[in-house]
């Protein structure tokens, strides 16, 4: 049975205003990120989505454009039912912080829930805390994007993977599209506070599921082997023609 309540308090979808504008200055900002830094954005696999009718999307984690790079490549049929798992522990306003980075932090939050369906988790209890409310967003037929790292990358290298998108596939028997992001990691990684310019590679791999006595534990070792691997697969990848942002795929 859904869950009605754990649905709605993850705030998403945003109401239609709020996603027209969002997503409006969000496709303004892509556009603007690809031309004046000068950000040749290269992808492949990404139709693989659109063929799917519900999906579980991971992915390593470079930089803190990584999310709005990922939805952005989701086919735009997709997106009005595809949600971000973000923590809320970066972005929530705490009482001790200045006004104004109180309003500044609300202000994200607002954004990225109304232009990328973020829904904010609170890490605290741990990776498996939330996912009973994640299991009814899934019930109600959203798909999601997860960074299993649960953290941006330092060095460039794969961090440990939580088992969270591994048990979430595990149990409700989706389909887990691997994906490998290079480049963020030269354009905007952790304490460089301005863009620089880098060509940006994106491939989504084949479909995985996981076995029928597969634990998440060994899940997660096979998704984080297929994303390491991507990065030495030789995929032709095609200039990035994305769908940009329209009102009527606000609906």
């Amino acid at each position: 049975m859904i869950a009605p309540r754990a649905v709605a308090e993850f705030c998403i979808p945003m109401s239609i205003p709020s996603r027209v504008i969002a997503r409006s200055v969000l496709s303004f900002l892509h556009f603007a990120g690809r031309s004046v830094c000068r950000v040749p954005i290269r992808r492949s696999g990404f139709e693989r989505v659109r063929e799917m009718p519900q999906s579980i999307m991971v992915s390593n984690h470079h930089s803190l454009i990584d999310t709005p790079l990922l939805f952005m490549s989701i086919p735009a049929s997709r997106r009005n039912r595809t949600a971000t798992v973000g923590g809320l522990d970066f972005f929530r306003a705490e009482s001790d912080q200045p006004w104004f980075e109180r309003f500044f932090r609300r202000f994200v939050i607002w954004f990225i829930r109304s232009a990328m369906n973020v829904m904010l988790i609170d890490r605290v209890g741990g990776e498996y805390s939330e996912l009973d409310r994640i299991d009814a967003m899934i019930a109600a037929g959203w798909s999601l994007v997860i960074f299993p790292e649960a953290t941006r990358s330092r060095d460039g290298r794969l961090g440990r993977f939580r088992h969270g998108a591994a048990e979430l596939a595990r149990r409700n028997d989706l389909p887990v599209i691997p994906v490998r992001i290079e480049g963020t990691e030269y354009i905007l990684p952790p304490g460089v506070g301005w863009p620089r310019s880098a060509a940006l590679r994106m491939i989504a791999g084949e479909p995985m599921r996981a076995a029928p006595d597969e634990t998440a534990a060994a899940f997660t070792k096979r998704l984080a082997a297929a994303i390491e691997a991507l990065s030495t697969s030789p995929v032709s990848c095609e200039v990035d023609r994305i769908e940009e942002l329209t009102p009527e795929h606000v609906g």
